[in-house]
């Protein structure tokens, strides 16, 4: 039998979002930790600006667990929140594109871009 790479997830806080990381495989094995940590960002009681779902470290994502962050961006819209999602060139980013869910959710290159404040106008 193949052992499975574990899924480590991990939840911090910054000045502006709340950043739930996932580093690992998430396939409906493994992503029971990742979905209870994204819907609870989603509803924590908080006035952070954004929930970001970090998937720089991800290194494999099913098509069956991506459409979990179109129902979060719903439930961050509700909330008033906005969902951005840290996905680079590579497996996660893929089943985003394959599953359309990167044309629903705001998808940054990295974390340290999905972390920017928004780009106000000067008028």
């Amino acid at each position: 039998m193949q052992s499975r790479e574990p899924l480590a997830v991990a939840t911090r806080r910054t000045r502006s979002a709340v950043v739930v990381s996932a580093a690992g495989r998430i396939d409906l094995l493994t992503e029971r930790p990742w979905r209870e940590q994204v819907e609870d960002a989603c509803a924590e009681d908080t006035v952070k600006r954004f929930v970001v779902v970090d998937l720089t470290q991800v290194t494999f994502m099913s098509v069956a667990t991506a459409p979990l962050l179109i129902r979060a961006h719903y439930h961050c819209l509700h909330r008033g929140r906005l969902l951005r999602v840290a996905a680079p060139l590579g497996p996660a980013l893929h089943t985003l594109q394959v599953t359309g869910v990167r044309d629903v959710v705001t998808v940054y290159r990295d974390l340290n871009a999905a972390l920017e404040p928004p780009v106000r106008s000067s008028w």
